[in-house]
């Protein structure tokens, strides 16, 4: 995680504030930064009419924007991977809580 937080130091509540920021972060990320520049790479590789007066594009050009949406995809990857383990962490902390509960009931000796 950008701050390097140890996710066992967290308490639950803390855990589901970073679980909820990590996802809008990954949301905002896909919607206003991965997507657009995907759109982008896929606009310029089209293939160019054939009685276009356009330039056509160069590889150079289609080359920087796939550099730029590899680099895109791999912080998505990372956030993915940040909000997977917190979310993970949550559900076992939780599955403990309930079993925990359910140990202490009346009947359950």
């Amino acid at each position: 995680m950008a701050k390097s937080l140890d996710i066992n130091q967290l308490t639950l509540r803390d855990k589901i504030r970073e679980a909820a920021r990590k996802s809008h972060d990954l949301i905002e990320h896909l919607e206003h930064s991965f997507v657009p520049k995907v759109h982008d790479l896929r606009k310029l590789a089209r293939p160019q009419e054939p009685k276009s007066e356009t330039p056509p594009v160069q590889d150079v050009t289609i080359r920087h924007q796939a550099a730029l949406v590899m680099e895109s995809d791999d912080y998505t990857e990372r956030l993915c991977t940040e909000t997977d383990a917190l979310f993970e962490s949550i559900a076992t902390e939780v599955h403990k809580l309930a079993t925990r509960g359910q140990s202490r009931m009346p009947g359950n000796r």
